[in-house]
């Protein structure tokens, strides 16, 4: 084959938000992440954890201050004085209900009540039903806000922390049966409790302004015990499964952990292992099958364990349609940022010194819910392989553009397209045979040809009746035109093919458990890679699995990151990347797959299989890359790897917790 050569495309630098809080579904294993613009995604963690869905934000003075699950629906309040549900199939909001006492602070649930914080010191008892929420009533109103609050694990107490004072309450009767004072540690400074956490014999943890974790007795209402465990503001604190051991952290952002253990008779809370994973504030701790996810300003999720001592952190960039490269001879990158789309000239590369040139930027603007303008949040974005059509889509609706160079200017014009305004979720052009496909949001895959200046749908696809049951997660389309491939976020996944007629279903794929995280179609072959480290390839004629996956499975048991895109060379070799490698399934293990170029050699190093059966097939594996984001194929022999500087994510951040280190003055 020919050799190949990866060029870098660093000048990327989408937008990080802090994580402001989490929250979890045992059942599930999903993790809903709340960011500092109000977007929400929605990870999966019962494999190696991944964006399973993502809520971009709707507009600026949208806010998330406390995130709930109720039997598997998803919850919200903020500053806006509402209770707001997510629709996790049509990743829309799916019913909004008002508040009393103005804004909403803190939310917690057990099974179908939801309890509810507020700036004036309410909580408002909510229950939820197939009709939406529906008010139940109040607790006693307390003086000044509530800051956090949980209900204990029978569901019969609520406990809430507010400034310098722990209460609990009887839901049944909604009185206050506690109140529980804190101590200061300056005469004129409050005690602000930020975090707490009520263990099944109704035993309290809190964490306040002081970097005092404190012991509580919500029988007797009196406190056990005090641990002087930060220097600064504990703002959030989490409990493993059997409540043996607690996790704490904050501005401050050790992190630190105390478990019980048997003192003589009586058991006691120790000081077991502290770790300093963050450099900026924690506002999330979650505990889910022995391992501990932090997260805070840093933008970052991060997994930690031990035995044995591991740390992974999962950057704050939405892979998902991100990048977009054509194939043509003009040679474009499609970037997706929050609220905007840029497209780029690579024109330059390899042969001239010609720096990539931004041709436009494509930005929506709607009206928010104070009906003023602001600009839209991008769903997701799509180019057309020579570059021609760009498709962005809104929670509004969705666009197509035709961009042309006059005279090496770019002309941007808006074609109009039936039925759009709908949702778009995800979207994929046909170069072969001209077309556009949408999957939008009610679960139809709507086709249109783009021919010349008069887009039209030419077919319209029910993905319910073709067995999908869930969001689409992953949508493609095969060079020559022949298939589409669709995935949901249940792992289904269902083929079609061109006939004369439109696109035929085919029919679904074998399901598993893990979800998958990639997939394309190279020529009559489907290469499909999911959470758990597998990866499958089938052919789309024989209806059967190629058997790569099975030679492949000693190999990538220990990677820690998705597989992120997946694509091939002329010779049918299989690239694929996750966060920091580039991996090259070859097939054709006698020909040589990288350039004699330096910066790629060094780059370079071939693993070969041990197992026996597997004496015919070569890994290649370029690592040291930086948050590798996409992977496209630019030319024969030519590919553009899309990579985001870490230090362009962290740059905006506010200054770290201020701490003397040894020898410093």
């Amino acid at each position: 084959m020919p050799q190949c050569t990866i060029h870098n495309v660093g000048f990327y630098r989408p937008e990080a938000y802090a994580i402001y809080c989490m929250a979890l579904d045992p059942k599930s294993g999903k993790l809903a992440v709340a960011r500092a613009d109000a977007s929400v995604e929605i990870w999966n963690l019962t494999h190696i954890p991944f964006v399973e869905k993502t809520f971009p934000s709707h507009f600026d003075n949208f806010t998330i201050e406390g995130l709930a699950w109720s039997n598997g629906r998803l919850f919200s309040v903020g500053l806006h004085g509402s209770l707001i549900e997510f629709d996790l199939y049509s990743l829309t909001i799916k019913g909004k209900w008002s508040i009393t006492g103005e804004a909403g602070t803190c939310l917690d649930c057990h099974q179908n009540m939801l309890a509810i914080g507020t700036e004036q010191g309410y909580i408002n008892i909510f229950r939820a039903d197939l009709d939406g929420a529906i008010f139940e009533k109040f607790l006693d109103k307390q003086e000044g806000r509530l800051l956090c609050l949980k209900y204990s694990p029978d569901g019969q107490y609520v406990v809430a922390g507010s400034i310098n004072a722990v209460r609990i309450w009887n839901v049944k009767t909604g009185h206050a049966i506690h109140k529980m004072v804190l101590g200061r540690s300056e005469s004129k400074k409050d005690t602000v409790v930020w975090c707490l956490h009520v263990f099944s014999d109704l035993t309290i943890f809190s964490g306040d302004s002081r970097g005092v974790l404190t012991l509580w007795d919500g029988k007797l209402g009196a406190q056990i015990e005090s641990y002087q465990s930060h220097q600064a503001d504990i703002t959030a604190l989490c409990v493993d499964d059997k409540e043996e051991s607690v996790y704490c952290a904050g501005v401050d952002p050790l992190i630190s952990n105390y478990e019980k253990v048997k003192v003589g008779t009586n058991m006691k809370w120790v000081k077991s292992i502290q770790r300093k994973i963050h450099d900026h504030d924690v506002r999330g701790l979650v505990f889910f099958k022995e391992r501990l996810y932090s997260a805070g300003l840093d933008s970052y999720l991060v997994c930690s364990y031990h035995p044995p001592k591991t740390l992974i952190k999962y950057a704050p960039i939405a892979y998902a349609s991100c990048a977009h490269v054509t194939s043509g001879s003009d040679r474009r990158i499609l970037l997706k940022y929050t609220k905007h789309v840029e497209v780029w000239s690579l024109s330059g590369l390899p042969k001239t010194q010609e720096k990539p040139r931004k041709l436009v930027i494509i930005q929506r603007i709607g009206k928010n819910w104070e009906g003023e303008d602001e600009a839209e949040s991008v769903l997701c974005a799509s180019m057309s392989r020579d570059g021609k059509w760009i498709f962005v889509a809104t929670y509004s609706g969705f666009r197509l553009y035709r961009l042309d160079m006059n005279n090496g200017e770019p002309r941007l014009d808006k074609m109009d397209l039936d039925d759009n305004l709908v949702c778009c979720v995800q979207a994929a052009f046909n170069d072969k045979y001209q077309q556009l496909f949408t999957a939008l949001s009610i679960g139809k895959l709507i086709v249109y040809d783009v021919v010349d200046n008069d887009p039209f749908i030419s077919q319209r696809i029910d993905l319910k009746a073709c067995g999908l049951e869930d969001t689409v997660r992953l949508l493609t389309t095969s060079k020559c035109g022949k298939y589409v491939v669709v995935a949901d976020a249940k792992s289904n996944i269902a083929t079609f093919k061109h006939t004369k007629d439109g696109y035929s279903f085919e029919g679904k794929l074998p399901r598993f458990e893990a979800g998958p995280t990639a997939l394309a179609v190279n020529s009559d072959n489907l290469v499909v890679a999911y959470a758990d480290n597998k990866i499958f390839e089938y052919s789309l004629i024989d209806r059967r699995s190629t058997g790569l996956s099975s030679r492949l499975l000693g190999l990538w048991k220990s990677r820690t990151h998705p597989i992120r895109s997946i694509t091939f060379d002329v010779q049918n070799n299989i690239f694929l990347h996750d966060d920091s490698s580039i991996f090259v399934i070859n097939k054709s293990p006698d020909s040589s797959l990288f350039s004699p170029d330096k910066k790629v050699a060094k780059k370079s190093r071939e693993l070969s299989l041990t197992n026996g059966k597997c004496d015919d097939l070569k890994i290649s594996t370029i690592p040291k890359h930086k948050h590798l984001v996409h992977l496209a194929a630019l030319s024969e022999g030519e590919f553009v790897a899309v990579e985001v500087n870490p230090l362009s994510l962290l740059e905006k951040l506010p200054p770290a917790f201020a701490q003397k280190t040894f020898g410093s003055k």
